[in-house]
Parts: C-alpha cells; sequence; structure tokens
C-alpha cells in the first residue's frame, strides 16, 4: 500500500502480518481526496476504524494540520504509530472500541471524518448517531463513511443530512454534513 499524494506520495504504508486488513483501494482514496481537496489543508482530521492507517496518512501527505485515528485492534495500532515515526509526523492514535473512544475524547471538533467500518455490519448507522450525539462535525465538517455499496442508511431525524454519494465498484462513500 502506497500513499498516493502530498508531501509523502509514493512512501510505502506496511500492514502487520496475519491481519484481515481491507484498506481503501488507491483509485478510491484519491477520489476522495479530490472531492474533498479544498477542505484538506490545515484540516482537523479524524479516522475511525482506522487499520492500517492509510486514509489518515494521506491526509497529513496532504496538508493536514492533525490527524486522531482511532483503531480496536492493537497490533495495527501499534503499526501504524511506527508508520507514522518513520514518515515523521505526529498524530493521536487510540485503541479501543470507537463508541467508547469518541464518548471519552476531550472537547474536539473535526473538519473531516473519515470512517470505514467493517462492511457487513450496521456500523454505519452507529458511526453518524455517535457523531452527532458526540456533536464531533465543525459547523462546515464533513462526515464520510465507506460501506458496502447495497447498504442502506436509516432515514430517521437526524442533524446530519446525507449530500452526496459516490460509487465505485462493490464500494460506496457517503457524505454527510450539518
Amino acid at each position: 500500500m502506497r500513499i498516493t499524494g502530498g508531501e509523502a506520495r509514493g512512501r510505502i504504508v506496511p500492514s502487520p502480518e496475519g491481519l484481515a486488513v481491507r484498506p481503501t483501494a488507491s483509485k478510491i482514496r484519491q477520489a476522495f481526496f479530490n472531492i474533498l481537496q479544498t477542505k484538506v489543508s490545515d484540516c482537523d482530521f479524524l479516522d475511525i476504524f482506522a487499520g492500517s492507517g492509510l486514509m489518515g496518512l494521506e491526509a497529513l501527505s496532504r496538508g493536514a494540520k492533525s490527524l486522531t485515528s482511532i483503531e480496536s485492534e492493537r497490533r495495527m495500532v501499534r503499526a501504524l504509530e511506527d508508520c507514522l515515526k518513520s514518515l515523521g509526523y505526529e498524530a493521536d492514535v487510540i485503541c479501543g472500541d470507537y463508541r467508547h473512544v469518541l464518548t471519552t475524547l476531550p472537547p474536539l471538533k473535526f473538519d473531516i471524518i473519515f470512517a470505514d467500518p467493517p462492511y457487513k455490519t450496521n456500523y454505519p448507522n452507529g458511526v453518524v448517531e455517535m457523531v452527532e450525539k458526540c456533536a464531533l462535525l465543525k459547523s462546515d465538517g464533513v462526515l464520510a463513511i465507506e460501506h458496502n455499496r447495497d447498504f442502506k442508511f436509516n432515514q430517521s431525524e437526524r442533524s446530519l443530512n446525507m449530500y452526496d454519494r459516490r460509487q465505485y465498484g462493490t464500494t460506496a462513500i457517503s457524505f454527510f454534513r450539518q
């Protein structure tokens, strides 16, 4: 896996052996950052279900001011911390269940929140609910969730509304804002 843009473009991001990781495909990462290119520079970026950390590293490479990554697998967290160090970046990397971590974060707000939960779960709806409950987005912030193209979001009353959805093969990214 390689970073596709910014100052660290072309740098390899390793992933620990023996762990099931489904990193965001290169073409999807490039499309995501092209869509949000004007928001990335100097942004506060939150990566939920960070896995290898590739999306957050990509954000830092493209000029994000800060990165907070949440990942439940301890080996992935250690690998991400090592990768950050080797690239000369600093970030807050938190190991734990996203629901617990989000409710215990200091009062922070983010410009961009990206979540790539396991497919075949209802986690995407849970992410929207937690981001709303914890008021994590800045007023002009964006929540983007990668999911299986067949996933349907709940249509309940929310403060966050889906304003865009992009499909790439069997994968989709849905974009929410206030």
